[in-house]
């Protein structure tokens, strides 16, 4: 129980308005790709969606809300597709 609550610290209390693992200044430094699908739950806060949206440089989005309907969670699931297979990898052998 020990862990589980310094883990829960960490999470929810040292950082509350940004993501647990990482920096603002880490994100808008990071050249990896990355698609944000926003939420707005207690454990995902819509602003924090936002936040990385502006700061890191390969961001893109999916749209807002993406799972409340089934259109809405198909185009999602594309946009995961294409995304994806925009940002794949080159193979070396």
């Amino acid at each position: 129980m020990k862990t589980v609550d310094e883990y829960l610290h960490n999470l929810y209390r040292i950082q509350p308005d940004f993501v647990y693992s990482v920096t603002r200044d880490f994100v808008s430094s990071c050249k990896t790709p990355m698609l944000i699908m926003p939420d707005d739950s207690p454990g995902h806060p819509y602003q924090t969606s936002m936040d990385l949206i502006e700061l890191a440089p390969k961001a893109e989005a999916t749209e807002y809300p993406w799972a409340n309907t089934k259109d809405n969670l198909s185009r999602a699931v594309n946009h995961v597709r294409d995304f994806l297979k925009k940002n794949e990898p080159e193979h070396t052998e």
